[in-house]
């Protein structure tokens, strides 16, 4: 049989799996003021989707801490306190690594 005149489909597959990356530019240095709510982004995407964590001065942020609440985008902080002020650090880590987003917070009198 003559192969003549067949078309000859070629597929190219991007393999997009890779290390969690930072999806959106991010101010790093925010202020709020005493008694209100703040949300720090952590805008992060990878193939796996990353797991992520967050930390306030090298301390893990979790349920324990009531007025933090860590969500899918981030993290919030309610009735900020003066002594919230510091480094958070949102981990995001899958199978081929991981990246930081880092945020100072400065928490602002009234």
């Amino acid at each position: 049989m003559d192969s003549v005149g067949e078309d000859v489909v070629a597929w190219i597959v991007w393999d997009l799996r890779g290390p969690p990356r930072i999806a959106d530019k991010v101010i790093h240095r925010q202020s709020v003021r005493l008694g209100r709510t703040i949300k720090l982004l952590c805008p992060v995407e990878g193939d796996p989707p990353p797991l992520t964590m967050w930390m306030k001065d090298g301390r893990t942020i979790h349920s324990g801490w009531t007025r933090f609440r860590i969500l899918q985008q981030g993290l919030k902080i309610k009735e900020v306190e003066s002594e919230d002020a510091g480094t958070y650090i949102c981990k995001a880590t899958n199978g081929f690594g991981s990246t930081n987003v880092n945020y100072t917070l400065i928490v602002i009198g009234e």
